[in-house]
This record gives C-alpha cells, structure tokens and sequence, in this order.
C-alpha cells in the first residue's frame, strides 16, 4: 500500500486527474455495463421481432403488387364484352370458321400488347364453355392443354368451379403439370371460372401464368445471412415459393404443425415454435399468406453488442468534459478566429484590416505581427506596384509619341483627297483605312478601350494588309454583341494579329486565313486569333516568353518583345485572373487565346482606391 501512495505521489496534477477519475468510475462502468448488456439483449429481441414483422409485411406488399397486376389482367378478360359475346355465342362453328377469330373479334391485341409490357406474364389461355376454339398465348415456348375437355379433368379445374369465379393461385413446375403440356419455365398460374352477371352458368375457364422468378427474387432478397427461411402460400394451401437456409425438413415439420390456418381466420404476427419465430401476414385482397421462419437471438447472437455498452460510457464521459473544454477553447479560439477573419479579408485586397490587440500572450503577439506585415505589404504596394503600372501607362504613351500624329493626319488627308479628285476610288479607300487606323493607334489619352474600338482598329489594319496581299489574304472578324461595349486594355489583339501576318503568312506561298472571334462565357471575354500561316514549333513558342534584353527588339515591327509587353499590361491589370495560351504546330497555323474579366472599369476603380487609401 505504501508503494501505491509513494507511486501517486510522483504523479503530475494531469495524471492525478486521469487516475482518480478512472478509479471511481470503472466500478460504476461495470455496473451500467450489466445493465447495459441486460437492456441490449431485450432491444434487440424487440428490433428483430420488428424487423422481421415489418419485413414480412414488405414481402406481403411486393407479391401482392405483382398477384393484383395479373389479376387486373383476369379481371379484364373476364368482363370485356366483345370477349363475352364469343363466350356467350349461339353459333360456335361458324366462328370457329375463322382461325383467327380471338383477334378479329375479341381485343387479343391489346391484351398481347400488355403482356409484352408486363414482362411477367408468359402464358394467357381463355377455355370457353360453349364450344368456341380456346385462346392460348405462350411467349416462352410453352404450351397449354389444348382442349376444353383435357381441362376438365384437372383438379385444379374443379377447385375453381367450387369457387364461383374467385381467383385461385398455383404453382407450376418446369416440364409437368397439369395445366400445360409443356411448360418451359416454373410459374405461379392464376385460375378463374368466367361466370355471367348472375353467377349461375359458366362461360368459360381463364388461366394466367406468370413467371415464378419475379416471386422468388423478392422472397430471396429479404433474407440475411442467419438461419432464416420464407414460405408463401396461397389462401387454399397451395405452396407458392419457399426459400431460405434453414433445413427443408424443418419448415415441412413448421408448415405440417403452423401452416394449416383456417381461411378467414385472423392471423397473429407472431408464432412462436421451439427455437424459431414464425412471422406470419395474410394480403387480404388476393388471400396469400407469407410465413418466414427465424431462428431465435441468443446470447452468442448479442457478442459484439457488448463492445458498445464501455463506448457508450466513454463517450457520455466525452461528453460531460465537453462543455468544460468548450469553455477554455473558446478564450483561445476566439481571437485566433478574428484574426483568421481579417487574414481572409486582407487576401481578398482589403488592406485596411487591422486585429486590436488585447492579450499579452502569443495570440496577442501573432495579432501584433499580423498588423505589422500589412502596414509593411501596404508601404510595399505603395512603392513598387502603384509606381510599376504608372511607368507602363507611361511606357505606352511614350511609344504612341515615337510619331506626330498631326503631321500623319494632315499628309493622309491630303492623299486621300488628291486620289478622289483622280478617280483612284480605291487607292482613296485604302488611304482612308490607313488614316483611320493611324487615328486610332495613335490616339492619345487612356490606354482602356471599348471592344467595339478595337475591333475598328483591326478591320482597319486587316483591310491595308488586304490591299498587299490581295486574294491570298482572307479574313473575318466575328464578336458578339454581348462584348462590343465592354472595355479592355487598348492594344492588347493587335500585336498578335500583326505577328500572324508578319510571321505567319510573309514566309507562306498560297492563300491565307485569319479569323478573330470573341465571345462572352459567364463574367469572362475569350478571345481566339487563328491562322492557317507556317506555325511554330515548340521551342519557337517557349522562346516567346524568355526574358530578353528590350533594346535587341526596339527596332522590330512585332516580335516576342511586343508579346511580352501585352503580357506584362495583362498581368498588372488583372493580375491572376486573366488567360493567355498558344497553340501551334509547324505547317499548321497558330491560335492565340486570350480570356480577361468582363468589369474593367469597376477593376481600375478599386485599384485607385487602393492607390487613394495608400
């Protein structure tokens, strides 16, 4: 005892915690464990009567859907009139003159025409009383007896004229019976004598045979992996379907002793028979009786219940700690939550966040360097980012004034008019487009364009490259109206259309194609400019994007150093959330795609919010 004191002793204040609460509560686990096992038991006696009563009831439910469907069948045929008048008719041999009278005469069609939707049905035969040639259908190569007078020396046949017209049910084996001459399939049959209004003289002799597989499927998938068994049984004693894994023996013994319920008796749910359980359930439309036989729950049945009742305890221990830690995770987690809050903001571009400090510990301090980094990262944006998109405005502008766009204006306008007052109608269009896309390049002012203007400043230059190359050059420009009065960066398809030209179609012999098409998909613009010019390799493209030295291509018309500036534009405009790709192959043209936000105005207004706020 003295070890045990000196053993606690040395514990920590946790351990201490952990001991003495296990030390009072394993013997008040023991005991609810007891009980626990006790209650278990009963349960789950009551949730597999329950089960198997509810399941029971299930197979009930499913053949009846299946008996009433053909017995809607039988019911049809029995009373139709055009079918009655044949069984009702006077003059047997002249109908039975025509050999297709059932079908000439009686809707045998459409009777034919639901057994096909049906599925189930496989044999329909119709025996009238009064001479009349029978009707038998067979869709699984199985046949009917062929006369009237073979009927009438069945058994089956004589039940059904004691039962006045009510429908008897029957299962029928493969091969022999006593209602085919060969049946191809096991099936469940239906049977009816077809009586007049009055039921007093008989007409004629209906039989309906359906597949026994559709009985069997659904009897055999109520089953688990325990010894149970299913016995279905018509309302006369007919054995309709029997399945399971319990021993054959032992539910003939249970249906010779349980079985034999008197018709119209009301029948409990539950019979009980030495080690099994018979539930049983009667439809009372179509009189058939299901009965399954379930082995009794013992305690060997209940081996893994008994794991559950220490997991209940220990979860309800859980449980009750749960509010106390609740209590003192939320003195931690909660400013931890603000600041993840504000860390969430500041990555959406909202730079004002800032976390108020209230504690001295190590939240407080991460919320104190959290307020530094942003003052810092604005102090950043200030000097870098800001600075860096005002030099490329500055940059664009710069390139726009390499020429006097008034000395261009005023020669253009001069040519042009000189070559309308010669009757050079056309050299004078050329000059004009050549002006007109002078005016617009060289427009001074924002470097933010509407679509619809930059689409003119295409056809524009397209139109000039078209009076070089004449009818090798081909063209098209196609942009939906959707996108005509958004605004994008001035100078940003250009570029692309003239290195098609410059280095797609110069070094190409034979017609050439271009085409431009733009289009609104949700919140975005795409962009496509394909040509059918030498292509590029894969190298060829790769270089495109290498950072080089600006002034080795100062002196170029277009080239890589033009590309990357339109990439450059892109990417301090609308940063992550635009698109540029290339596909080419060598001899097979080039496709640009170029996808940027719809919005740009309201993008530039949040920018120089951001500028203002700096």
């Amino acid at each position: 005892m003295r070890q045990i004191k000196d053993w606690i002793k040395k514990l920590s204040v946790r351990q201490k915690l952990v001991f003495y609460s296990y030390l009072i509560i394993t013997p008040i686990l023991l005991l609810i464990s007891i009980l626990l096992l006790v209650h278990n038991y009963q349960t789950a006696v009551q949730v597999e009567e329950d089960r198997c009563i509810q399941n029971v009831h299930s197979i009930s439910d499913s053949i009846g859907v299946v008996q009433k469907n053909i017995m809607e069948m039988g019911t049809y045929i029995s009373i139709n009139d055009e079918i009655r008048q044949i069984l009702t008719t006077d003059e047997p041999e002249e109908l039975n003159r025509d050999a297709r009278l059932w079908l000439n005469y009686a809707p045998m069609q459409i009777i034919q025409d639901m057994v096909a939707l049906d599925g189930q049905i496989k044999t329909v035969a119709v025996y009238p009383e009064n001479g009349i040639n029978p009707y038998l259908s067979c869709v699984d190569r199985s046949s009917y007896l062929s006369s009237m007078e073979q009927v009438r020396e069945q058994q089956i046949y004589l039940q059904s004229t004691k039962e006045k017209g009510k429908f008897l049910w029957q299962r029928v084996g493969r091969y022999h019976s006593d209602t085919y001459q060969f049946n191809q399939s096991d099936k469940i049959v239906m049977y009816r004598e077809i009586y007049d209004m009055a039921r007093r003289h008989k007409l004629g002799y209906l039989v309906i045979g359906s597949s026994a597989e559709i009985f069997d499927e659904i009897c055999q998938n109520s089953l688990r992996d325990r010894q149970e068994a299913v016995v279905v049984v018509s309302g006369y004693g007919a054995e309709l379907v029997r399945c399971g894994n319990i021993d054959d023996q032992i539910i003939s013994q249970a249906a010779a002793e349980k079985f034999s319920q008197p018709v119209g008796e009301k029948l409990p749910p539950i019979d009980r028979w030495g080690n099994y359980n018979i539930y049983q359930c009667q439809e009372e439309e179509t009189g058939t009786i299901v009965y399954q036989i379930v082995r009794k729950i013992g305690w060997r049945d209940l081996s893994n219940t008994i794991v559950y009742a220490p997991l209940a305890l220990l979860m309800g221990f859980l449980i009750g700690l749960y509010p106390v830690l609740s209590v003192v995770s939320n003195l931690v987690s909660k400013p931890l939550y603000t600041l993840r809050v504000a860390m969430e903001n500041f990555k959406q571009g909202d730079f004002s966040q800032k976390v108020e400090v209230m504690t001295q510990d190590e939240v407080g301090e991460a919320s104190a360097c959290f307020n530094t980094m942003v003052d810092d990262i604005r102090e950043l944006i200030d000097k870098n980012y800001v600075l860096a998109l005002k030099e490329r405005e500055s940059e664009l502008d710069m390139l726009q004034a390499q020429i006097n766009p008034h000395f261009l204006y005023n020669t253009l306008d001069s040519l042009y008019w000189k070559a309308t007052e010669s009757g050079n109608d056309e050299i004078a269009e050329d000059i004009l487009s050549l002006s007109q896309l002078f005016r617009l390049v060289l427009n001074r002012g924002d470097g933010i364009v509407r679509v619809r203007t930059e689409a003119q400043l295409l056809d524009r230059y397209l139109h000039i490259q078209k009076m070089r190359f004449g009818k090798r050059l081909n063209y098209e420009i196609l942009l939906e109206d959707a996108i005509l009065d958004e605004e994008i960066p001035k100078l940003i398809l250009q570029p692309f259309v003239e290195n098609a030209i410059v280095h797609g179609f110069e070094k190409a012999d034979g017609e050439y194609a271009l085409s431009i098409v733009g289009t609104k998909v949700e919140k975005y613009m795409t962009f496509q400019i394909k040509d059918t010019g030498v292509g590029m390799s894969h190298e060829q493209m790769e270089a495109i994007w290498e950072k080089a030295d600006a002034g080795k291509y100062a002196s170029q018309r277009i080239g890589r150093y033009a590309i990357r500036n339109v990439k450059e534009r892109l990417e301090l405009i609308y940063h992550e959330r635009y698109k540029l790709w290339i596909e080419s192959k060598v001899g097979q043209g080039t496709t640009v795609n170029i996808s940027v936000p719809c919005g740009l105005k309201e993008i530039r207004q949040y920018e120089y919010q951001i500028i203002d706020r700096g």
